[in-house]
């Protein structure tokens, strides 16, 4: 009975607060407002009004909200707010249904007249690269509200991205993991759901070209003209050689084009750790970087915001 009470309770307040709040999130996605302890903070439904930097996190596939709290908490310290989309394997199977709706969701969202004068800065992980990818493939449909939107991106983080071609093994191994990372890899039941997806992204298959396209805005080849491009903009890439989910090669090359468009790229190699395990192994080594950025991105910040607080 009593646990029947809390979550009437949890619901009541989740409708409270996106009464007040102006825009409803995507299903799956949470906001933390700045300026609190994102590791113990009530998660709300909606994006409110305001002029408060905020931070998109991209998660990985099957990323918990208690884990992803963690990355939250590097920037609502830091006087940004979070926007943290906790990435489900529907989100990179269904490229069209669900990938690309729940992006376009988050840019009505932050395209809102109310919200509009929001400086944006993204972190993306693993498989939130292609998220991303889709981002920026939505703001080139949109043209000029696109290549406004597309100004605002101040800077970005990626924590062992996925381009396309690391999709098979990487949503198999989550699929199959159960949420224990890397349980999975090379037993039969991943090798089949790996196989099975390399043939639904076959190069000749239909489902090809929402993954391309994608991939293409990652390396930087869908902008038109009146683009500033989301790509020239402080950036870090953390990864590891011993992360058997994507390879190092791949992530060089991409962001090798990011340099060759105007980006400031840091990369930050760890030691033998895994994919996406990064901030545990040396948490202080993880939170310089992504500082170094926020207060790159940041810099011009809103008069509003509190002075200092970009640190």
């Amino acid at each position: 009975m009593l646990l029947g009470r809390r979550r009437q309770s949890r619901t009541v307040w989740d409708r409270l607060v996106c009464s007040r709040a102006a825009h409803s999130l995507p299903p799956h996605t949470i906001f933390l407002p700045a300026g609190r302890d994102s590791t113990k903070e009530r998660a709300q439904r909606a994006l409110p009004a305001g002029r408060t930097p905020v931070a998109c996190l991209l998660g990985w596939v099957g990323c918990g909200e208690r884990a992803l709290r963690k990355y939250a908490d590097l920037y609502t310290r830091r006087g940004v707010d979070v926007i943290a989309l906790l990435l489900k394997p529907q989100h990179v199977a269904l490229p069209v249904s669900r990938g690309e709706s729940t992006m376009k969701c988050i840019a009505d969202v932050l395209s809102a007249a109310d919200t509009r004068e929001r400086p944006i800065m993204v972190q993306g992980f693993s498989a939130g690269a292609f998220m991303y990818g889709n981002l920026l493939t939505e703001l080139g449909r949109r043209g000029a509200e696109g290549a406004d939107f597309a100004a605002r991106i101040k800077g970005s983080v990626w924590d062992s991205p996925v381009d396309a071609s690391g999709v098979p093994f990487g949503l198999s191994r989550a699929i199959m993991d159960g949420g224990v990372a890397g349980r999975s890899e090379g037993t039969v039941g991943q090798r089949l759901l790996q196989s099975a997806l390399e043939a639904y992204l076959s190069p000749s298959g239909p489902m090809r070209q929402y993954y391309q396209a994608s991939s293409d805005a990652m390396h930087g080849k869908a902008f038109g003209a009146g683009f500033s491009s989301p790509l020239a903009v402080p950036t870090a890439v953390i990864y590891s050689e011993a992360d058997t989910v994507t390879r190092s090669e791949d992530i060089r090359a991409v962001f090798d084009k990011w340099r060759e468009a105007g980006s400031a790229v840091e990369e930050a190699v760890f030691e033998g750790t895994q994919h996406v395990s990064h901030l545990p192994a040396d948490p202080g080594r993880y939170e310089q970087v992504v500082a170094r950025v926020v207060r790159e991105a940041f810099a011009g910040a809103p008069a509003g915001l509190a002075a200092g607080a970009i640190r």
